[in-house]
């Protein structure tokens, strides 16, 4: 299809109703609009796209709402998608409520009915306008990825992230299964980005067997758990989340190179947890002061209507499950156990030029081994590298 109404909120009010439309990635939209149709067929509006919010997975998102201004949509309305030769490409409606339409584009066709929504539930499709679902937790401007990603473990095994729909148990570590509230997809450029501000890549069995069970992408902010489980259990005095960037210092954990883009999937459950994602334990979504600053106006009312108010300057859905380190906390943590296990290895008197390398294998800081993962060659330098990199 060249473009499809990926979501859509009606009866909330001209303040909170919208419209999400994607198209593929490049398309010249400046003739394409919407056309609300009245009960009895007449037109309401026409409406351009606009500009393009943000890209998907190779679609051009656009968004009509309350900043076009967009008119109240009624449950007994219609919307029609209209591209730059006239053709309809979509004409939909809801409730169980069929518009036939007098004039306009649509003119002599019956709406689609799609189905029916509870209060503040938003029409969202996750195939490409073929069939619509109830959305209760509604992200104007972010259209899901569909491509496979990391495994989130639930009770009925683990599944990708961005089949996750708002109701789905998620397993968690201290209070079993949760429901999912709010979830949100982005997606990030990354040409021109710094190198600490590149997705990290951590490779299946970095912290030991089965952790992670396969190769986890996060964002370099994304908090792991470390100091227990057998992630890092002897490094930190107990457990606590520590930025993924912090921990690119050990082997078999690094930035990533070469990707142009990203789409992140975040979930947010009624409290913050810890969660597994491809055997590796690590955190839900805090809906902390940063994260709610980059919302739009309508998305900050929905999480409210969920969670309920901010308390100031705290998160949304409650308090870290763990002690949240910072990126230099964490490395200071791991510089101290470097030196005890380079001192327990060597002695202090060793000649540095034999001193293990800066990149102690995971298990080795954890359970203060007497020997290094690996030795650095003749002069102190880093093993020649003979061996490939890895992809990212």
């Amino acid at each position: 299809m060249p473009g499809y109404i990926s979501e859509f909120l009606h009866e909330g009010g001209a303040s909170s109703d919208f419209v999400e439309i994607a198209i593929p990635e490049g398309t010249d939209t400046s003739s394409y609009t919407l056309v609300h149709y009245n009960s009895d067929g007449t037109v309401n509006a026409t409406y351009s796209l606009g500009s393009v919010v943000t890209t998907i997975n190779g679609q051009d998102v656009y968004l009509i709402d309350s900043s076009t201004p967009l008119a109240d949509i009624k449950s007994n309305e219609a919307i029609a998608l209209v591209d730059d030769t006239s053709t309809v490409l979509q004409f939909l409606t809801t409730e169980g409520n069929d518009v036939v339409a007098t004039e306009g584009p649509a003119n002599g066709l019956t709406s689609t009915n799609i189905g029916s929504t509870s209060g503040g539930e938003s029409h969202q499709t996750n195939d490409g306008g073929s069939t619509y679902f109830a959305q209760s937790s509604p992200n104007p401007g972010a259209v899901p990825c569909y491509a496979p990603g990391t495994l989130i473990a639930t009770p009925d095994g683990p599944r990708a992230v961005e089949a996750l729909r708002v109701g789905d148990l998620v397993d968690t570590l201290d209070r079993g299964p949760m429901p999912i509230r709010w979830l949100r997809a982005g997606e990030q450029p990354l040409e021109g980005a710094a190198p600490d501000a590149r997705p990290v890549l951590i490779r299946a069995g970095a912290f030991g067997p089965g952790r992670p069970a396969r190769d986890l992408v996060v964002s370099p902010q994304h908090r792991i758990l470390v100091g227990g489980r057998g992630q890092l259990a002897g490094a930190f005095p107990g457990e606590r989340f520590a930025p993924a960037k912090a921990l690119t210092g050990l082997p078999r954990i690094r930035f990533m190179a070469g990707k142009r883009t990203i789409i992140w999937h975040h979930f947010a459950l009624e409290t913050h947890a810890v969660v597994t994602a491809d055997g590796c334990l690590s955190e839900s979504l805090l809906l902390g002061p940063m994260v709610i600053g980059g919302l739009t106006r309508a998305q900050r009312r929905r999480l409210s209507a969920i969670f309920g108010p901010a308390p100031s300057g705290g998160a949304v859905n409650g308090d870290p499950a763990r002690a949240c380190l910072s990126v230099r906390e964490t490395q200071a943590v791991l510089s101290q156990r470097l030196a005890a296990v380079r001192r327990r290895a060597f002695g202090d008197g060793t000649d540095k030029r034999k001193a293990p390398c800066r990149g102690l294998s995971a298990k080795a800081m954890e359970f203060g081994a007497m020997r290094p993962a690996r030795r650095c060659r003749p002069g102190g330098g880093h093993p020649a590298t003979t061996a490939r990199r890895p992809a990212p």
